[in-house]
């Protein structure tokens, strides 16, 4: 049985390469590029006044106060360009070009209109004050955003900066999420004796709604070796297959034995965690499948732990998993050693350090009281316990943890 770090090492090794699509800019949001991405002009463009005020020449008001003709006004985005000579200036809006001629910009609050087409300037300003020559910014031709780069909210206005109404990124997969058992009953079904309703399907689609990947859901399917094979055959039209459930020792689990059957390439079956170590991870030809628990907090532990790194993985991400940080332990915590433990916690930041609150629940059946969880506190396979106050490292649920 496999460690998690293991684990996790060959299942990246085995992740397909990345795809590339060209996208619209807007589709472009929480992907990774492919390509630098380089100015296709300088910035800013022109001479740019970084305040409300007046243009003019800086040696003209090295004594001031003194009054300057106001030849004309220069709004952002105006074409007009008045030349100042000796004795001038221009009134000038945050953003504009600065008119030839002009090497300073005064700011508004140090002036007085005194007449119509007279300014009073009331302190020297040196030159170059309050404006950005052109090109001060980012030169034509610089690289602005680097291969590997997320495309987050500034990512996207840099883009937008420089012209780039699509661009290339990695493609994100397709993804299947088949949910096996003759016990599951759809979501809208009043359960029978011994019968639950698929709340796995609902915690798949969502986590990987929250990557950013097109996600089918499909019927449930029954504990039957012949309809297993079926929907594996559907699977394997989508870039990646997650069942839930199947996947175990018992006697009606089929999942693990068909995809031997169908020529899957299994990597491991076991890994030495706790929740979830019935997991099974498998490859054939481009596609990836996965067989995760059936218990809901195991297969959404096991989603985070492992189907995320590899969905990242395969959308370019250079750093696939999730957040760690280390924090102060509010209680103690107990273990049963052999597995390393990810137990559900609540981590927030107060008093300058992340303070962890462990959850107690009943099993990994019990999503209801891990549902407050935001983080997961690990417990290294061969401690016993771990004492309150101490310094513990957990990871953060990535879109959960809000505090």
């Amino acid at each position: 049985m496999l460690t998690f770090e293991d684990a996790l090492e060959k299942l990246l090794a085995c992740v397909p390469e990345a795809r590339v699509v060209r996208v619209p800019l807007k589709e472009a949001w929480g992907r990774v590029l492919v390509s630098s991405i380089a100015a296709d002009l300088d910035l800013p463009p022109f001479d740019k006044s970084f305040v409300d005020g007046y243009a003019l020449r800086s040696k003209d008001v090295e004594v001031a106060p003194l009054k300057l003709q106001i030849i004309g006004t220069v709004a952002a985005g105006s074409q007009s360009q008045p030349s100042v000579t000796a004795g001038q200036a221009v009134q000038i809006m945050t953003g504009a070009a600065v008119p030839p001629g002009t090497d300073a910009v005064q700011m508004v609050e140090k002036t007085r209109r005194v007449a119509s087409e007279v300014v009073e300037i009331l302190e020297p300003i040196e030159k170059g004050k309050n404006m950005g020559p052109k090109g001060s910014e980012v030169g034509k031709g610089t690289v602005v955003l680097a291969p590997g780069t997320v495309v987050g909210p500034t990512q996207m206005g840099v883009l937008a900066t420089f012209g780039y109404k699509d661009v290339e990124v990695y493609a994100a997969p397709t993804v299947a999420v088949m949910s096996t058992g003759d016990e599951i009953v759809d979501v809208g079904e009043r359960p029978k004796f011994g019968q639950i309703r698929n709340s796995n399907a609902y915690i798949l689609w969502a986590q990987c709604h929250n990557l950013g990947v097109e996600v089918t859901v499909f019927p449930t399917i029954p504990d039957d070796p012949e309809r297993t094979r079926q929907a594996i055959a559907q699977g394997l039209e989508y870039d990646l297959v997650l069942f839930s459930g199947g996947v175990s020792m018992g006697e009606y689990d089929y999942v693990h034995q068909v995809l031997a059957q169908e020529g899957v390439d299994v990597f491991f079956h076991k890994t030495a965690i706790k929740p979830g170590k019935p997991i099974l991870v498998g490859r054939k030809d481009k596609h990836m499948l996965f067989g995760l628990p059936g218990n809901p907090v195991s297969a959404f532990v096991t989603f985070e732990l492992f189907v995320r790194p590899a969905i990242r993985r395969w959308m370019g991400f250079r750093a696939p998993s999730l957040r760690r940080v280390s924090g102060e332990l509010g209680a103690k915590v107990r273990h049963k050693p052999g597995r390393k433990l990810f137990k559900p916690a609540r981590t927030f930041w107060a008093q300058d350090r992340f303070k962890v609150e462990p959850i107690e629940t009943k099993g990994s059946s019990d999503l209801v009281a891990f549902s407050p969880a935001n983080s997961l506190l690990i417990v290294e396979a061969d401690r016993t316990h771990l004492d309150a106050g101490q310094r513990v490292e957990v990871v953060l649920l990535d879109r959960y943890f809000d505090t």
